[in-house]
């Protein structure tokens, strides 16, 4: 009888546990097609988005490989550099009047294949700013290191075997000075 028992129970467990998988089922397949439908207007958006950005059917514009920016380093490299003279010109990448003029004679500069390489560091980002020679503050013309930096404005530095060998300040001063060790 005790077995009678057990055998309906696990019967009736049995109708059950048949039951659920049916209702399981039907929810189941609700998220897959759910989830299908996001996957395809997530590619949808994905390939609108390229073809307007012209990364696909764009034949005109082949792929080039990545050029790494060699001339712009940061304020904290000033005194790391490999080389064992270069020069560094200090300026506000933001500035609309003069940035423009810096990056052309650092261009020129470098395009004329000259020995001394030379760079760039812009003086409007946060880091490069806790350098920049506070009001009342005058600037630093021989640093000896990152620690004792201060630059007011646009700047020329040249640095050889880690030390300053030439300071110039303002725009004249520096597009002169390039100009003349260009030619």
């Amino acid at each position: 009888m005790a077995k009678k028992k057990n055998e309906t129970k696990v019967k009736k467990n049995k109708k059950v546990i048949s039951k659920t998988p049916a209702h399981y089922n039907e929810d189941a397949m609700k998220m897959i097609k759910i989830g299908i439908i996001v996957i395809i207007c997530f590619a949808v958006i994905y390939f609108v988005t390229a073809i307007i950005n012209g990364e696909i059917f764009n034949k005109k514009n082949a792929k080039t490989d990545p050029e790494i920016q060699k001339v712009e380093i940061l304020m904290g490299e000033t005194f790391e550099k490999s080389d064992s003279e270069y020069i560094i010109v200090y300026y506000d990448f933001k500035d609309t009047n003069y940035s423009g003029l810096y990056d052309a004679l650092v261009s020129n500069y470098n395009s004329a294949g000259k020995e001394v390489p030379m760079y760039k560091v812009d003086l409007s980002t946060n880091f490069s700013k806790k350098y920049m020679a506070q009001e009342g503050e005058s600037a630093n013309y021989y640093p000896t290191s990152l620690s004792n930096l201060k630059i007011s404005g646009a700047t020329l530095i040249r640095i050889k075997d880690k030390q300053v060998i030439k300071y110039i300040e303002g725009k004249d001063n520096i597009k002169n000075y390039i100009e003349e060790i260009v030619k």
